[in-house]
């Protein structure tokens, strides 16, 4: 089995990490992790949140993995392990909330492999069919963004401060934003209800309502909840509990590739190969480089950033 590895971090001069984090132990299982990035820029031990998470839940997996019977766990135990010994490893630190990680993979379990993906990391198996789970709450934090992001244009010149402006604006919240003067309320209750609309959300307009004003930094609240439909899984303190995990099981003899990448990659290309999807990521990269079209998103670049880290595992199995 031949496997190929790309790992690019979201800094263009590429002298700082990212919050990815590729997994390879041949025999056991592959994957990629995506950390999420800290909206306050927090640390620790000099780690961005975002990376130590990504890098604690590999080894945690890892060491899971190992023994072969763990590897035939049901999805919802196997993930509840990951996240129990996830929480243990951040017991030292006095955190008010951990932080949180994505996880895509794949586990050799013998005759088959099996695919498993929580958070919105993915998998493409053949070349063709995708495993991967998008949620809603990614989808406001986009809907606002590239929203205050054109009502913003004309107020800066410099295309990196209009960015990051805008990217402060959606992380911190409309609150925060409003209190600096940067939006109006008017505007503030236009951008709120307008998302409501677009995205047909009336029926949970104040659960929105107030995670807007509060902002992506307070994101981690919804994470492995039940308590709304904003609510989603991910790797974090809490074991996973609306099942959004997606899981396919297939016969060794019946998959030639498998990928599996972050979502720093926007689109995807038809050949299986490293050199592909980079010429993917460029070709969205001009076409939409501050992500508030065909490839909106809750970032976009700067001259310094891509819009986000971007990894990618190519296997190539002996079929």
């Amino acid at each position: 089995m031949n496997f190929d590895l790309f790992s690019r971090s979201k800094f263009r001069a590429n002298d700082k990490f990212g919050d990815d984090v590729a997994l390879v132990l041949p025999s056991v299982c592959f994957g990629v992790f995506d950390g999420a990035t800290d909206a306050e820029g927090r640390n620790l031990n000099g780690v961005p949140y975002g990376r130590a998470a990504s890098m604690a839940a590999s080894q945690i997996l890892a060491e899971l993995l190992l023994p072969y019977r763990n590897r035939e766990k049901d999805a919802e135990t196997l993930l509840a392990d990951l996240c129990t010994s996830y929480a243990r490893a951040f017991e030292d630190y006095d955190l008010d909330q951990l932080p949180a990680t994505t996880v895509a993979m794949a586990i050799d379990c013998g005759t088959n492999w099996r695919f498993l993906s929580l958070g919105d990391s993915g998998i493409r198996i053949n070349g063709d069919r995708v495993l991967k789970h998008d949620k809603i709450i990614d989808s406001i934090s986009t809907e606002v963004r590239v929203s205050i992001f054109k009502i913003l244009a004309e107020k800066f010149d410099d295309s990196d401060e209009h960015e990051l402006i805008t990217r402060q604006a959606i992380f911190l919240g409309l609150a925060e934003a409003r209190s600096r003067g940067l939006l109006t309320e008017d505007v503030v209750e236009m951008l709120i209800e307008e998302t409501i609309g677009n995205l047909n959300l009336s029926g949970i307009s104040e659960i929105v309502r107030d995670f807007l004003l509060l902002g992506i930094r307070r994101q981690n609240r919804f994470s492995n909840s039940d308590e709304n439909s904003l609510c989603y899984d991910i790797v974090s303190s809490r074991k996973p509990v609306l099942g959004q995990w997606v899981e396919e099981i297939v016969p060794k003899q019946e998959v030639k590739t498998i990928e599996i990448f972050s979502d720093g990659y926007a689109s995807y290309p038809e050949e299986v190969s490293i050199a592909a999807w980079e010429k993917e990521f460029s070709k969205c990269d001009e076409v939409d480089f501050h992500r508030i079209d065909e490839f909106a998103a809750v970032k976009g670049g700067t001259s310094s950033e891509f819009f986000d880290d971007r990894t990618l595992i190519v296997a190539h199995t002996p079929n």
